[in-house]
């Protein structure tokens, strides 16, 4: 594709709409963050209550559903990461005016994504039959997530068209559709849920089969819908314009989206060794127990910070695409200090009232004072987390994201896991050491993405 196509009526409102470079800046990053925080807690309720139903079954089916979900998710990452290439590239075009540019970054962004969905697809279900007995020792633990992510690793094809079209709409300033699409795939994945696990509908006795099924149809339903949408909205071209595949346009796909994978990739990972050092611990099973509550409540607090992230992402892309580079800079900063705002009250109400939700999650004495100590602690850096995380997604939706994959790495992996080690550890403070670790490493994290954001190198970097 080489020329601009006549923009209809409907195209020219749509643009005024979803346009981010003019008018209020505050109106902008309102009419982007409410519809992505609905979206971003809707995806994250999907994962809550495929715990809670699977739960219903008995704990040997929860920890198969745990463990399948853990490793889609890392094959999920790297779909994820076009998706973040996907917006710098389009956000800066239609900033730019240069609707044609989008049109082909966003099909070129789809044919990659679904060609990586269909390779990942391949890979998680190698790992269902090979794989599994890696991540859990118990024999029926591992016999139930094969046959569980045998199915669900079909998920990750409709997912790489979801993923992508969704991206391309925030790109363009439009939030309420990928809301409206996610919003379609939450209903249905937690009414099939029920409806298989609870009601034994269509047919008796699918138990984890059923949890597996809803999801993936969900998810095909949402990328059919998503293609439904797409072919009425300004991008609608992109779809005829799937192949052939540019290498050029590949190449700078993945020279953002790699280092954002490998971000995702590294905190992922991470995970594993913390969790291998809080078994290293006095009452590992207690720690254990305590840093998983605690992740899920302060979990909460993820959500309206990714919502601004993803927001001021797409702000900050049109803008250097519209030559606009105060109206950049004042958006990261603008959201980032919203951010910091909330998340003063927020880690406040933690510190506060840390007790009262220990006894709500858990009814053993130890737990209770291990996730008081998760929730007093990190509440003291929840402030430097907004930093960080928004003033990533700023980086990240201007190009860079090589700048928030080493800070990330370098605090994970620098910072928090050996302190955790020597506090839990070598210094015997265990589980709240840490919790210690963990708060530090969130402090530096904001402090970097503070310096390199004021720094202003991220302006120069051409996607």
């Amino acid at each position: 594709m080489t020329k601009s196509q006549a923009s209809s009526p409907s195209d020219q409102a749509a643009d005024s709409e979803s346009s981010l470079v003019h008018g209020s800046l505050w109106r902008a990053i309102w009419s982007m963050s409410w519809p992505l925080l609905l979206t971003t807690t809707s995806s994250s309720l999907i994962g809550l209550v495929d715990m809670q139903v699977a739960g219903s079954l008995g704990s040997t089916q929860q920890a198969a559903v745990g463990i399948s979900e853990q490793i889609l998710f890392l094959f999920m990452i790297f779909i994820m990461s076009i998706g973040v290439g996907t917006t710098a590239m389009v956000s800066r075009a239609w900033g730019a005016g240069n609707k044609a540019e989008a049109v082909e970054c966003a099909s070129q962004s789809i044919s990659l994504s679904f060609g990586m969905g269909v390779i990942l697809c391949l890979m998680s279900l190698t790992c269902a039959r090979w794989g599994l007995r890696l991540f859990s020792a118990a024999p029926d633990v591992v016999a139930l997530a094969t046959n569980y992510l045998a199915v669900y690793s079909l998920f990750l094809l409709p997912f790489s068209i979801v993923s992508i079209i969704n991206a391309s709409y925030r790109a363009i300033g439009d939030a309420k559709t990928p809301l409206m699409i996610v919003g379609c795939m939450t209903v249905l994945n937690i009414a099939g849920d029920y409806a298989t696990v609870r009601g034994n509908w269509p047919v008796p006795g699918l138990g984890l089969l059923g949890i597996a099924i809803s999801g993936m149809t969900a998810s095909w339903v949402g990328s059919m819908l998503g293609i439904f949408f797409i072919r009425r909205s300004p991008l609608r071209s992109c779809l005829q314009h799937l192949l052939p595949v540019y290498f050029s346009y590949v190449k700078r796909i993945l020279h953002i989206g790699i280092p954002s994978a490998l971000q995702r990739l590294g905190w992922s990972l991470s995970v594993f060794v913390l969790f291998f050092i809080l078994t290293r611990c006095g009452h590992p099973t207690e720690a254990i127990a305590s840093w998983t509550i605690g992740m899920r409540v302060e979990g909460l607090m993820f959500m309206p910070l990714m919502a601004l992230s993803l927001a001021v992402s797409s702000i900050v892309g049109q803008s250097l695409g519209a030559k606009k580079v105060d109206r950049a800079v004042s958006a990261g900063w603008k959201t980032t200090w919203m951010g910091v705002a909330m998340m003063v009250v927020m880690g406040t109400a933690l510190i506060v009232f840390a007790p009262y939700m220990a006894h709500v999650m858990s009814k053993d004495p130890q737990t209770i004072e291990y996730v008081t100590g998760y929730l007093r602690i990190n509440g003291l850096a929840e402030p430097f987390l907004a930093l960080g995380m928004i003033l990533s997604g700023a980086l990240q939706g201007a190009g860079d994201t090589r700048t928030p994959m080493w800070i990330t790495l370098v605090c994970h992996w620098v910072i928090r896991l050996p302190l955790a080690w020597l506090l839990s550890v070598s210094c015997d403070q265990g589980p709240n050491g840490a919790w210690t670790a963990m708060a530090l490493s969130v402090v530096v994290m904001g402090m970097l993405a503070a310096w390199r954001f004021n720094s202003k190198g991220w302006i120069k970097i051409k996607v």
